[in-house]
């Protein structure tokens, strides 16, 4: 009998996989290091934020308010900020305090800022008032009309009548007026414009001056130039000047004199 061939069977084995480089496991907990931190610090962050929107952190103290005022009254400010100020410094609403300042009346507008760690400080600039208006409220040095609950600050300020939305045009007028007015030593009490756009403009001495549409420059001049060339007697009479003529202007006298025309 022949001998039997033994053939030994050896295993294969898989081979294994290639350790991770000391590289790579370095950066892998790097990464997750810096992940974890930076969650931390977005957490700090944000409670931190939290923290400081809170109206008892750093609370306002003090609220300066600053100004040359005439007419507006510095508790009636107060009162219109009201609790827009008992916040926080980080988390007060600088514009709704100065929209709250704005809409009084007597402000003109408002700068509103903060000061650390504890101030509100207020720049207020006050209306300058120009007119009173016919209906109740004033005229400002814009020509707008602004409501007052009352008129009684505004003292001896001319009066400005007119249609609807002719404030601006009354002021332009006026101011064009008050110069040349001022240096004869009188002044505009009064200034209505019509619905037919006529003028009428009453001064302090009692005067009315009359013009039609149109309030021109020639006619002024030969009125201040009459004006100033007559006696006092004959001014001390005089009710109202017709300014509607072209080459002249026709005087109403309080009391009848030999001639009622001028030119």
């Amino acid at each position: 009998m022949g001998a039997k061939r033994i053939v030994k069977k050896t295993s294969v084995k898989k081979p294994r996989s290639p350790a991770k480089p000391m590289f790579e496991r370095w950066l892998t907990r790097r990464l997750l290091g810096g992940v974890l931190l930076f969650g931390g610090l977005g957490s700090l962050l944000g409670f931190t934020v939290w923290q400081l929107a809170q109206p008892d952190t750093l609370p306002i103290q003090q609220v300066q308010v600053k100004g040359e005022f005439v007419y507006l009254d510095k508790q009636d400010l107060y009162k219109a900020i009201g609790d827009l100020a008992n916040a926080g410094f980080f988390n007060v609403d600088v514009r709704a305090v100065k929209q709250a300042a704005e809409t009084m009346p007597w402000v003109d507008s408002a700068s509103v800022r903060r000061i650390w760690p504890d101030t509100l400080h207020i720049d207020i600039r006050e209306q300058i008032p120009l007119a009173r208006w016919q209906d109740g409220g004033m005229v400002n040095r814009y020509g707008d009309v602004v409501s007052l609950a009352t008129t009684d600050a505004l003292g001896d300020l001319p009066v400005f009548n007119g249609p609807e939305g002719t404030a601006k045009i009354l002021a332009k007028r006026y101011q064009l007026l008050s110069v040349p007015l001022a240096k004869m030593e009188l002044a505009v009490v009064a200034l209505t414009l019509s619905e037919r756009r006529a003028w009428q403009v009453s001064l302090d001495n009692g005067m009315q001056l009359l013009f039609g549409r149109a309030m021109l420059d020639t006619q002024l001049s030969r009125f201040f130039n009459a004006y100033n060339s007559m006696p006092t007697e004959k001014l001390n009479n005089i009710q109202s000047v017709d300014l509607r003529y072209t080459n002249g202007f026709a005087v109403r006298w309080k009391t009848p004199v030999n001639k009622s025309k001028l030119g």
